[in-house]
């Protein structure tokens, strides 16, 4: 799957009209986010491209050597992402919600990726492990343009699934705002929060065992997210614009994609300056 995506930034002081702007634009009430990203790296360099990565199923040995960009003879961070489930009253259970995965709207988010009715006693978020590549050269393409993978968890202990795949816990991150759908475009009203006390030398983390990570690191809980601090000291909001293709190899489609970015992209002038991304600024690569 192909990402295309536009980026602005938005002073904190302009959140909240810019937050009803895109209400108008999208004809919908903004969906608030809050999503925690649990970021690891590999335990160690691949030694060769063609190198096994331990799947035995053809299917998972196929995406996951997508994740791990062996194909490139490459490494890279990877993510476990979780987003809060916000619980619903009866009147709410009609109200669409995104699709994560394909960015379209659903019926109800009381169903989790399998269909079934979700657990209110259960964990609170809907996990996914994600990938996202270095983005391409822009080229004449207006907007940055990314091939992303995202893997629905829908029960199995995720942490060690990263452990017995080669990925150790490195840190974490949290992301909140509001989301609304305009046509195929997912725009996104967000800042990033950092974990308060989890700094530690690079020599601790290494080694760190999957029951040190454990015990930091709970996939059941709800942090307590007012003790977090942005990333950015002014508080400033990015506002994200993104549209995603299934077949990034089909022209026509990402042209359709990149038209629609670039609509609304002339929607928003004068309110915010979308543009495409420094490519280097979302270097995946582990070094």
């Amino acid at each position: 799957m192909h990402e295309l995506l536009l980026l602005g930034q938005v002073p904190v002081g302009q959140h909240e009209q810019l937050l009803k702007i895109i209400a108008g634009v999208a004809g919908m009430d903004p969906v608030r986010v809050t999503e925690r990203h649990l970021i690891f790296r590999p335990k160690r360099t691949p030694t060769s491209k063609d190198a096994p990565i331990g799947a035995s199923q053809g299917v998972q040995n196929e995406q996951l050597q997508l994740l791990q960009g062996q194909q490139k003879g490459e490494m890279f961070y990877v993510q476990l992402v979780g987003e809060l489930v916000e619980p619903l009253s009866d009147d709410e259970s009609d109200v669409p919600h995104m699709d994560r995965m394909n960015g379209t709207l659903e019926q109800s988010s009381r169903w989790n990726v399998a269909g079934e009715d979700l657990d209110p006693d259960g964990p609170p978020y809907l996990w996914s492990l994600c990938f996202y590549d270095l983005p391409e050269v822009s080229g004449r393409r207006t907007a940055t343009s990314r091939m992303i993978s995202q893997v629905e968890i829908i029960g199995g202990d995720a942490m060690g699934f990263m452990d017995a795949m080669g990925y150790r816990y490195l840190s974490e991150y949290a992301l909140e705002g509001h989301r609304v759908i305009h046509n195929n475009v997912i725009i996104l009203l967000h800042r990033l929060l950092r974990a308060p006390g989890r700094r530690r030398s690079k020599g601790d983390a290494s080694a760190h065992s999957l029951h040190d990570q454990m015990r930091v690191v709970s996939l059941n809980t709800v942090p307590d997210f007012e003790s977090w601090t942005p990333t950015d000291p002014s508080g400033t909001y990015l506002l994200q614009a993104s549209v995603r293709v299934q077949d990034g190899s089909k022209p026509e489609s990402m042209t359709i994609a990149t038209n629609e970015l670039d609509t609304l992209k002339e929607m928003m002038k004068g309110v915010v300056e979308l543009g495409a991304a420094e490519r280097l600024s979302m270097d995946t690569r582990v070094r």
